[in-house]
């Protein structure tokens, strides 16, 4: 395992669930598309790309917080609604709050 690999998780509280926020390398199912983040329900686990900009990394954590803040809720949703919040949440500081937060509760 490389040194990118081996970082410390972070940590989130997301709708009353502790969630781990881990950086690793993550491939698409699909070789022809990127793979910046991914919500895994079952183990309240957040997975970032750590090998994208960090903006990217801090955007793709709303992305994600946001899938978990509506499969909490039992929400329907489509990619572009999520796309789009986390877009601007992350125009807003969103992004950067919540990976300092995530850091300092780990």
């Amino acid at each position: 395992m490389s040194k990118k690999e081996t970082k410390k998780a972070m940590e989130l509280t997301i709708g009353g669930h502790h969630y781990k926020i881990v950086e690793l390398p993550l491939t698409h199912e699909d070789a022809s598309k990127e793979l910046y983040g991914r919500h895994m329900v079952k183990d309240n686990i957040i997975l970032i790309n750590n090998e994208i900009h960090e903006s990217r990394k801090q955007e793709t954590l709303v992305h994600e917080v946001l899938h978990a803040i509506f499969y909490n809720y039992g929400l329907e949703h489509k990619e572009g609604l999520i796309d789009a919040i986390s877009n601007g949440l992350f125009q807003l500081g969103v992004g950067e709050y919540l990976w300092k937060t995530s850091k300092k509760q780990s």
